[in-house]
């Protein structure tokens, strides 16, 4: 008895091992039906590698819980604890909410915990827009006859993104238009774009420096990477002195001349590809917003009163002031009806013209 009771004893000091959940139900299971599905596999590469590394990183940390028990103040937990890069932090709770999305609709979750959980990174206006100071100087150092002015106007005449501009040639032709699938998105929801050809840029398609396949190529004559292509473009931005500048700039910049001359939301979003009337509606409120202001200043020099001369301060003045010539034309203060003016040249005399 004494050597069963000392067992018990020993038995009641360990603790109890954890229980723990059904592999069906750990985020491990989960990750790896999303691996598996049609709608992973409709992503480009490109999204394939990021959303490997950052759910991957988290599945990691996390594989063994539940998923179903996965609340809100997990989510929240989950982005402090990256909150030393907030774009990594928010990026993750973006990829969070997409992926409980997609367990909603394979009735694996009933709610999205990553619903509502605020971004810790302050808004930002995005890539700068390039101003056409900054257009200028790029096609005076990137002359006609360059790859680099090929894709610059690319870019800036057709809006096209990188992954377009790596990738449009001959084929997207037809007679004065150029019609093709914008890459983003184009195994998910394809967007067909057609616009046409501008001057500017037919131009810059030179015999020896456009290609056919894509307009852009390399050196030795193959296509750009996407990749490559940006990284090709950053070096000629800075060749211009431009590092402030990039390629989405560019496409930012095409948009607010649409919008600055007239260009609608639907007429936006048909140029651009845009599938949110909301991203096209950004552009036309900010153009509005710029015409209304030279609108009222406008209105206001046309009921600023006439400026008039007072003729009796000339007596006052130096005797070199009273010798000053004048050279500008002046409203003649009523002599001779309203709207009037003459041009004086004549010294100024003992206050009198």
């Amino acid at each position: 008895m004494d050597a069963y009771f000392k067992a018990l004893n020993e038995l009641a000091g360990k603790p109890k091992p954890k229980a723990t959940a059904p592999r069906e139900e750990t985020f491990v299971w989960l990750w790896d039906q999303f691996l598996r599905s049609d709608e992973f596999a409709a992503f480009d590469e490109a999204t394939k590698r990021d959303k490997r590394s950052v759910l991957g990183r988290f599945v990691a940390g996390v594989g063994h819980l539940p998923f179903r028990k996965y609340r809100r103040d997990d989510v929240k937990a989950s982005q402090r604890k990256r909150a030393t890069t907030p774009a990594a932090a928010d990026k993750l709770v973006k990829y969070l909410k997409a992926w409980f999305n997609w367990a909603i609709d394979k009735k694996l979750l009933e709610t999205n915990p990553a619903i509502g959980v605020e971004k810790i990174q302050p808004p930002s206006k995005g890539f700068h827009s390039w101003t056409s100071a900054e257009v200028e100087p790029y096609r005076e150092r990137h002359p006609i006859g360059t790859k680099a002015r090929l894709a610059m106007e690319l870019m800036l005449q057709v809006g096209a993104r990188i992954s377009d501009a790596a990738r449009v040639g001959r084929q997207h032709e037809q007679g004065n238009m150029l019609a093709f699938t914008a890459y983003k998105n184009r195994n998910s929801s394809p967007v067909e774009i057609v616009v046409p050809i501008q001057d500017e840029l037919r131009q810059a398609m030179v015999p020896g420096v456009v290609g056919d396949l894509t307009y852009l190529v390399t050196d030795g004559g193959a296509s750009f990477s996407i990749k490559g292509l940006g990284n090709k473009f950053r070096d000629w931005c800075d060749q211009a002195e431009l590092p402030h500048c990039s390629a989405h700039g560019l496409r930012k910049a095409a948009a607010t001349r649409h919008a600055e001359h007239g260009a609608t939301a639907l007429e936006l979003m048909a140029i651009f590809g845009w599938t949110k009337m909301e991203t096209a509606e950004i552009y036309v409120r900010a153009a509005n917003k710029r015409r209304l202001a030279v609108n009222a200043f406008a209105r206001l020099d046309d009921h600023r009163p006439p400026k008039s001369v007072s003729l009796s301060g000339a007596e006052k003045a130096s005797e070199t002031k009273r010798r000053k010539t004048l050279a500008k034309p002046m409203p003649e203060s009523g002599i001779g009806g309203p709207g009037r003016t003459r041009t004086c040249n004549q010294t100024v005399m003992s206050g009198r013209l």
